[in-house]
């Protein structure tokens, strides 16, 4: 059988002006086949875009386990998936328009350190790592970008326009928001088509004064390298809390991996076709949120480099979990504060007063399941020691982290409670 992650996200801007109410609106998961400029960084163009690219890393990974314990802190009981890396795009792309302490608070926001790293470094990091998301080569289905919607009511400035194309590789829509329906219609028949069918409702309605919304998206698709096989899938108790216990199916699988044992959790990563990976983390009887407050860079260093090549009996559930993070709420916590209130100064995306973004929503979706099928003679074979081996089974709340090797960079974080919710 084959096994394969699908993860999708939406982040949702909508930019209005501050004394209005804001709209209300929804988001699925999403895929897009991105065409702009795939073939311009073969080979030695490369080199040079993933050294921009990689020149983001730190900061990215920093942004990413900080919003990690903040959003963990503001849903303690719930499942959490999200995209660092596709909010921090998201972010990142706003501020070309940002002046004066709204730009400075989503730099600091997204842990950029401007006497480290310059606002020019940040954008073409951004603009290499869109194009290294899409690079069409790879053995993984990954892709990223951007759309912007734009009000026939309003004047967004040119120069933010050319900037959102050439650095984000943004598409642009001229939308008429006084017609919500049509508006709605617009907007999700653009979706449905770029997802290939896969979302045809993202909206449930647009404000009608809204000046413009910004959709920005991840996609990803891959092939474990030692897939898993779905005669073996069995349903098992996956115990939610010491009150609760659901029935899941389990993926099954006995082989080589590398795995880490620690005071605090057990780690398996688990690789994909394509250098990408997932760790999987399994916090020890009552030390889930010791684990959750200090989810930062050293503690995945640490557990790396305990990551020892062991056979496991490895037990994995089946899920599909979705998850929404209102990120004015969450991203005010961290600093980012005046975007969103009257105090905005996004002079450089339009010149009219008084615009804020008075919504910006996230939704993620994770799956991992079986897909189609293949001969047994296809999946290839492992040499399996005759020794003991260690039975490791994800059956209570979890971990897991999707990275990129090639990007250096997290592409998606959550937290596993109820694989049925």
């Amino acid at each position: 059988m084959r096994i394969s992650l699908f993860l999708g996200v939406v982040v949702f801007f909508t930019l209005t002006f501050a004394h209005h109410e804001e709209g209300h609106h929804e988001h699925q998961d999403d895929h897009h086949e991105h065409q702009d400029d795939q073939h311009d960084h073969k080979h030695g163009h490369h080199h040079n875009e993933s050294l921009a690219c990689h020149r983001l890393a730190p900061y990215n990974s920093k942004f990413s386990f900080d919003l990690y314990r903040q959003v963990a802190l503001d849903h303690p009981h719930e499942n959490i998936v999200f995209s660092p890396i596709s909010i921090s795009t998201a972010f990142a792309f706003l501020s070309l328009g940002a002046k004066a302490q709204t730009h400075s608070q989503i730099t600091e926001g997204l842990g950029f350190n401007t006497s480290e790293i310059s606002e020019q470094e940040i954008h073409e990091g951004f603009n290499h790592l869109l194009r290294f998301l899409n690079d069409a080569d790879r053995e993984l289905q990954l892709s990223g970008g951007n759309a912007l919607f734009i009000s026939k009511e309003h004047k967004i400035l040119q120069t933010f326009l050319d900037e959102a194309k050439r650095l984000y590789h943004s598409e642009a829509f001229s939308t008429d928001f006084k017609n919500t329906q049509e508006a709605k219609n617009q907007i999700n028949s653009y979706v449905e088509k770029n997802t290939h069918g896969k979302i045809t409702e993202l909206l449930d309605n647009v404000d009608q004064d809204a000046i413009l919304v910004l959709i920005t998206y991840i996609y990803f698709r891959g092939k474990w390298e030692k897939p898993f096989d779905e005669k073996w899938t069995k349903e098992g108790d996956f115990h939610v809390n010491e009150n609760t216990t659901v029935k899941v199916p389990f993926m099954h699988r006995t082989g080589m991996y590398h795995v880490a044992f620690t005071d605090e959790a057990t780690v398996v990563s688990i690789p994909y076709k394509g250098d990408a990976g997932a760790m999987f983390i399994l916090p020890n009887e009552g030390k889930f949120s010791q684990v959750e407050q200090n989810f930062h860079k050293e503690s995945i260093m640490k557990w790396k480099n305990a990551l020892n090549i062991r056979l496991v009996d490895l037990f994995l559930p089946k899920f599909s979990v979705s998850g929404t993070i209102n990120l004015k709420e969450t991203l005010s916590k961290m600093g980012v504060v005046d975007v969103f209130s009257d105090n905005a100064d996004l002079s450089g995306i339009t010149e009219e007063a008084n615009a804020k973004i008075s919504k910006a929503i996230h939704k993620a979706v994770l799956t991992v399941d079986e897909k189609g099928t293949e001969a047994a003679g296809s999946t290839a074979l492992e040499a399996i020691p005759m020794t003991l081996h260690s039975r490791i089974k994800f059956n209570r709340p979890f971990i897991v982290s999707l990275y990129d090797y090639k990007a250096e960079s997290i592409l998606f974080s959550g937290r596993i409670v109820n694989p049925q919710m």
